[in-house]
């Protein structure tokens, strides 16, 4: 008998004193961030990717480099922002007003043009 009441007893105060959950209600509320995701390719090689290229949120403390492929990305609140885009002997490059959608991705290609040295030859001797 005592067997009966205890195993109804913890049967009952676990059933009304149990919680149901899932782990993301804890972040439903959060505001979700946007990404940017984009490669840097090369403007005279054809799909040549620049590695190592750094990109920079203007006014904020954000910047990666490209990988080896060329790619990269940042997650972002949502907003519009300024992206700095530049490798060394190329055109430094500056997207404004890219705008950050929470929950979506934006893709960016960004082909950079390689320098010109202006020299004049005559202007040596």
């Amino acid at each position: 008998m005592r067997l009966l009441v205890t195993s109804i007893l913890i049967f009952s105060s676990t059933f009304l004193f149990s919680q149901s959950f899932e782990v993301s209600s804890f972040f439903a509320d959060a505001p979700k961030n946007g990404k940017i995701e984009g490669v840097v390719l090369d403007n005279e090689i054809e799909n040549e990717p620049l590695a190592f290229a750094t990109i920079t949120v203007k006014n904020t403390d954000f910047e990666t480099n490209s990988d080896l492929d060329g790619s990269f990305s940042f997650n972002l609140k949502p907003g519009n922002y300024t992206l700095q885009v530049q490798f060394l002997g190329y055109e430094t490059i500056e997207l404004r007003d890219v705008a950050v959608v929470a929950g979506n991705t934006l893709s960016i290609t960004q082909k950079l043009k390689a320098l010109t040295l202006n020299t004049d030859i005559s202007m040596l001797n």
